[in-house]
C-alpha cells in the first residue's frame, strides 16, 4: 500500500502568536477531523488544582460568548457530525468530525469553546456534582481503581501519581475565579495545536485557523518533570467486589526513546493480545486470570511498564506466581521466532489498519507534533517495528520485564490480602 494514495504529507505552520497548524489533506475522504490541543494535562497542574485540567475540559462545553451549552453540543451534531474532549497526563484534546462541507462550522465551535469559555458561576456549582459522579464511577470500578492506586504506588507524591480526574475533595475546593484564572493562563494560541486531516481547501484552512484563534500568545507554562519513582512497594485496597484485580508496574522509557519501536514490540509479544505469552500461559494453559495484559505509556521525560491481571481472589498469590515464573522463563529464553514475527505483524497490521481513519490520521500528525516537534512518516515507523530484532528484544526484556522490582497494586475482597502481599514480596525485591 502506498501512503500517496491516502494522504498528502503533512504540513506544519506556525503563526507569529505562537499557534501551531499541522494538517493532512485526504482528498479522496467525504470527512474531516479536526482537534485543538492543549500541550499541557493534569500532570502540569499545582497540588492545589488537582483535577483542574479535567474540569476545565466539561466548562469549555457550558457556554460562550455566543453559545449556551445546548448550542455546543448541537452544533456538529445536528449536521450528523460528532463533538467530544478527553483530558490526558500531558495534553487535552478538543475535537471534532464532520462532512467536509462542515468544516467551517467545526472549527468555529471548537475556536468558540477554546478562546471564548465564560466559564458561569452556575455551571461550575453543577458540574462540581457530575465530576463528583464520574470519581464515584472510577471507586465503583475496580478495574479502573486499580491503575490509580498503581500510579500513586510508583509515583508517589509527584503529580504523576495523582489521578487525572482529581479527588472529591479538590474539585469541591474549586471556585469560579480561580478556574477562570487557570483556563487564561493555559487556554493562549502559544499554548495551542490544530491538527486537521480530510478533504478540505489547505489556503483557506490556514487563513480560517490564524483568524479564529488570533489572540495574543500568552506566558509560557512550566511543565512538570518526573521526581523519580518510590521503592517498589505493594498497596492492596479492600473493597467488596467478587474478583481481585492486580496491577504491577516499573518505570519505562521516555516518548522519544531510541528504543520505543522495540518496546512496543516487546510488550506485545509478552501481554498485547490473546496471543501473547501471558494470555497463553496464565490464561489458556493454567485458568488462573480472565484477563491479563501488558501495556507502557510513555510521558515526555519518564514511562511506564505495566501488568494487569484479574483473577479469582483465592488464586491471586498462585497467579503472581506464575507471572514471576512465566517473566523468569521469558527472560532466560527469549521470544521464539514466531513470536517475534508476530509481535511484528500485530505492530505492522495496527499502523496500517489506524491510516484507513480520517480521525486516526489527525491524532497522528498532533501526537507527533506534541511528541517530537515534527511528523514521523508511515513509512519510517513501519521501518523501524520491522527492524527490531530478538537481540534487541531480550537485552530490553532484561531491563524492564525482569521478574524482580515491579511495584504492585491490588484491589479486590479483604480475605484475599494477607496471601497477595506475601505473593507480591518476591516481585518486589
Amino acid at each position: 500500500m502506498k501512503q500517496a494514495t491516502i494522504a498528502d504529507q503533512p504540513v506544519k505552520r506556525t503563526y507569529p502568536n505562537g499557534l501551531t497548524l499541522v494538517h493532512e489533506r485526504m482528498p479522496h475522504r467525504a470527512s474531516i477531523a479536526m482537534g485543538v490541543w492543549l500541550r499541557a494535562g493534569s500532570r502540569d497542574e499545582p497540588g492545589e488544582a488537582a483535577g483542574a485540567t479535567h474540569f476545565l475540559e466539561h466548562m469549555l462545553f457550558k457556554g460562550t460568548q455566543t453559545r449556551n451549552a445546548y448550542e455546543i453540543s448541537a452544533s456538529l451534531e445536528s449536521l450528523g457530525g460528532h463533538l467530544d474532549a478527553f483530558t490526558a497526563r500531558e495534553h487535552v484534546c478538543y475535537y471534532g468530525r464532520a462532512l467536509e462541507e462542515h468544516l467551517p462550522q467545526a472549527l468555529d465551535v471548537l475556536a468558540d469553546v477554546i478562546a471564548h469559555s465564560t466559564l458561569p458561576d452556575d455551571e461550575v456549582t453543577r458540574e462540581k456534582e457530575v465530576v463528583r459522579e464520574e470519581i464515584y464511577s472510577y471507586e465503583d470500578s475496580p478495574e479502573e481503581k486499580v491503575h490509580d492506586v498503581l500510579s500513586a504506588a510508583l509515583w508517589g507524591e509527584d503529580p504523576l501519581g495523582r489521578p487525572i480526574l482529581g479527588t472529591e475533595a479538590s474539585v469541591a475546593a474549586f471556585t469560579p475565579e480561580a478556574l477562570r484564572t487557570f483556563y487564561r493562563e493555559r487556554y493562549h494560541p502559544g499554548n495551542l495545536v490544530v491538527a486537521v486531516t480530510g478533504s478540505f481547501d489547505a489556503a483557506w484552512l490556514e487563513e480560517a485557523v490564524g483568524r479564529s484563534l488570533a489572540a495574543a500568545r500568552g506566558a509560557d507554562l512550566a511543565l512538570s518533570t518526573a521526581r523519580g519513582p518510590l521503592a517498589p512497594q505493594a498497596v492492596y485496597e479492600a473493597k467488596d467486589v467478587n474478583q481481585l484485580h492486580l496491577a504491577l508496574a516499573r518505570p519505562g522509557l521516555p516518548q522519544d526513546a531510541p528504543e520505543r519501536y522495540r518496546m512496543a514490540v516487546l510488550a506485545t509479544i509478552v501481554g498485547g493480545g490473546m496471543s501473547s505469552r501471558l494470555f497463553q500461559t496464565l490464561r489458556e494453559q493454567r485458568g488462573l486470570a480472565y484477563s491479563v495484559y501488558a501495556s507502557t505509556d510513555s510521558y515526555r521525560d519518564t514511562g511506564m511498564v505495566s501488568i494487569a491481571l484479574g483473577v479469582k481472589p483465592e488464586r491471586g498469590a498462585e497467579a503472581l506466581d506464575a507471572l514471576r515464573a512465566e517473566l523468569s522463563r521469558f527472560l532466560a529464553d527469549g521470544p521464539t521466532v514466531d513470536e517475534l514475527d508476530s509481535g511484528k505483524a500485530q505492530m505492522r497490521g495496527s499502523l496500517l489498519l489506524g491510516e484507513e481513519s480520517v480521525s486516526n490520521h489527525m491524532y497522528h500528525v498532533a501526537l507527533d507534533e506534541l511528541s517530537y516537534g515534527r511528523y514521523i512518516s508511515l513509512e519510517s515507523h513501519l521501518a523501524e517495528v520491522a527492524a527490531v530484532t530478538r537481540e534487541q528484544i531480550v537485552d530490553l526484556a532484561r531491563r524492564y520485564f525482569a521478574p524482580e522490582g515491579w511495584t504492585l497494586a491490588a484491589v479486590g475482597p479483604a480475605k484475599a490480602e494477607k496471601d497477595v502481599l506475601a505473593g507480591a514480596a518476591a516481585l518486589a525485591q
